[in-house]
């Protein structure tokens, strides 16, 4: 899915806005302070001219210009630390709702999107560019300045001479140049996101913990560096062409002004030597064409930071776009009871990876009845998961429909499934939070109930975990705290399955592999274990308890078990019922049971 870019005013005005609401009063001080800063020196190169003149003449009053040079020179450099702390806070509120944005608009999108390389590469530029993202507030304030300077230093070369106006005018071919060689980069860095995304990868690797005990054992540290430069390379180099390719339109930009810069000077000396002009217009005209040479550089500067932090808003604005159009999808009228009544029915479900040419899922149709424990067993890539993720709303079919006590997914309000479901994933999630807080994020209501924590510990065969923990349910986890305490991958796994234990009566519990990281002796009774207390939960609502797990003899007590292969539904029964038919199942569990045996 794509969505039309923004225009750049529409993106400037959200940049603004975005500061604005970050932080009005900064905001607001920021722009008066970098606007009002740089007329100081343009005045007092005016009240200098004053006391050439007056001086010349012998006429008083220079007093009062130098005492107006002493003022303006005072508050030019006296407001520099407030203006720098002032902006520093404008930037930092701004950084935090940039953040807030993306973290939102990500959010937003279908697990299947975030999967997408391209999603992935829009997120890795959000992310190369958050620097220019948070900060068109702080470039607008620059350029806001530059035009407040360049007005005046108009004014003053118009007193003297209009000739002087045109001085300025040769600016503009650099100010074209700039844009021109920004929008050539951001092409080429759009080019290059995904190479980018992978260089940073390896990057990750060669500095992670995690990989670091595999790197050291096989010595791959030479191997990642080399790949880690060879695509950090390859994804700077689009980039460094661009930057090449605009050096020559850049240079003739730059001679074109030098050329009017000359003329002039050459104008202003012509002027004096005919009298035309008083020693204080040269003073104050030389001064303003030379002040002219800096403005133009420092403008050229400002104006290639507003085009980079416009460039970066009109891509969180396509971004979040693409997050409102995807949610949008998604907001129905339906709601559900609190008990199921009929199950969850499948019908002609396909689902298709977004770049993939085969079918992940094809043609599934499947019945679950209500209150019913269902195993859904396969070998690897046969599509578990992928059914699973349907059965949860996280992946929207591409065909059929999910129905709920007869209501398509697709017909209820976003979040509303989810909250009447619960699941410990395959992938789960490492929450390094206090221990109470990594379990209780399941039912964030009641993450402060002390004895919902415990039960959902208890269900979950998560006190030993917790028992070992030095201060027990306040324990930070995880490196990212000065003190946190690490897990195994066992010890986090069985956090996972308390945290899906939180919500007291789900409609529908997943449990997809939820032991794999558990030692092998303890993993059958454990899921034996947890399905036991899984069935008395699920009572409460007549929900459905569906698990993927490699291990047929617990599969053997599901009430039904799905057999894929493929992306399609091969079987469909009890144990009883497929274990006296040939098959792929009979097969399977005869194989285990050898291999156990």
């Amino acid at each position: 899915m794509t969505t039309a870019r923004p225009s750049r005013l529409s993106a400037l005005r959200a940049s603004l806005t975005m500061s604005m609401r970050a932080d009005k009063a900064a905001t607001w001080w920021t722009f008066v302070l970098f606007a009002l800063r740089p007329a100081a020196p343009i005045l007092i190169l005016y009240l200098i001219k004053v006391i050439i003149d007056s001086v010349q003449a012998g006429h008083g009053g220079t007093a009062a210009a130098a005492v107006g040079i002493a003022v303006l020179a005072g508050l030019s450099m006296g407001t520099v630390p407030l203006a720098i702390e002032i902006n520093t806070r404008m930037v930092e509120a701004t950084s935090l709702a940039g953040d807030e944005r993306t973290m939102l608009a990500a959010s937003r999108l279908p697990v299947a999107d975030l999967e997408d390389a391209r999603v992935r590469d829009e997120l890795e530029l959000l992310r190369q560019e958050r620097v220019f993202l948070v900060e068109g507030a702080d470039a607008f304030s620059l350029v806001l300045g530059s035009a407040v300077r360049a007005v005046l230093t108009a004014v003053g070369l118009a007193l003297v001479s209009p000739l002087m106006l045109l001085t300025p005018l040769f600016a503009i071919p650099s100010l074209l140049a700039s844009q021109h060689a920004q929008r050539s980069r951001s092409a080429a860095s759009e080019e290059t996101a995904g190479l980018a995304r992978l260089s940073r990868h390896f990057y990750d690797v060669g500095s992670d913990a995690a990989s670091g005990k595999e790197l050291r054992s096989f010595g791959l540290f030479a191997e990642v560096r080399q790949r880690y430069a060879r695509h950090a390379t390859a994804a700077d180099l689009p980039v460094n062409r661009a930057v090449y390719r605009s050096l020559l339109p850049t240079a003739l930009a730059a001679l074109c002004f030098t050329l009017g810069y000359a003329g002039s000077l050459a104008l202003i000396l012509y002027e004096a030597r005919g009298g035309g002009i008083s020693l204080g217009d040269v003073v104050l005209t030389l001064s303003l064409v030379t002040v002219v040479n800096v403005q133009v550089s420092r403008a050229v500067g400002f104006m290639g930071f507003l085009q980079l932090t416009i460039a970066a808003m009109r891509r969180l604005l396509s971004f979040e776009e693409r997050a409102r159009v995807a949610a949008g999808d998604r907001v129905g009228d339906q709601r559900l009871s609190d008990r199921l009544d009929r199950g969850i029915s499948l019908r002609g479900v396909g689902f298709q990876y977004p770049g993939a040419e085969s079918w992940a899922l094809r043609g599934v149709d499947l019945d679950l009845p209500a209150g019913s424990t269902v195993a859904v067993i396969g070998v690897n890539g046969a599509g578990k998961s992928t059914l699973i993720k349907v059965l949860t709303g996280l992946y929207r079919p591409a065909e059929g429909t999910v129905l709920v006590d007869g209501v398509d997914l697709a017909e209820l309000p976003d979040g509303h499934w989810h909250e009447r479901m619960s699941a410990c994933f395959q992938d789960f999630a490492k929450f390094e939070l206090l221990a109470r807080e990594s379990v209780g994020v399941g039912q964030v209501a009641n993450m402060a109930n002390v004895d919902e924590l415990r039960r959902a510990i208890r269900e979950g065969s998560a006190e030993e975990v917790v028992a070992d923990l030095p201060d027990g349910l306040a324990t930070p986890l995880g490196h990212s705290f000065p003190d946190g305490r690490e897990l195994s991958g066992g010890q986090w796994q069985r956090l996972a399955l308390a945290r899906a234990r939180m919500r007291p009566a789900p409609q529908l519990l997943v449990l997809d592999e939820p032991t794999a990281a558990i030692d092998p002796l303890a993993e059958e009774a454990l899921l034996h274990q947890y399905l036991t207390a899984a069935r008395s939960t699920t009572e409460r609502s007549n929900g459905i308890t569906i698990f993927a797990s490699h291990r047929l003899s617990t599969a053997r007590t599901a009430d039904l078990i799905v057999v894929l292969d493929h992306g399609a539904i091969v079987q469909c029964g009890t144990h009883a019922q497929l274990v006296r038919d040939s098959g792929p199942y009979r097969e399977l569990y005869e194989l285990q049971a050898n291999a156990y045996a």
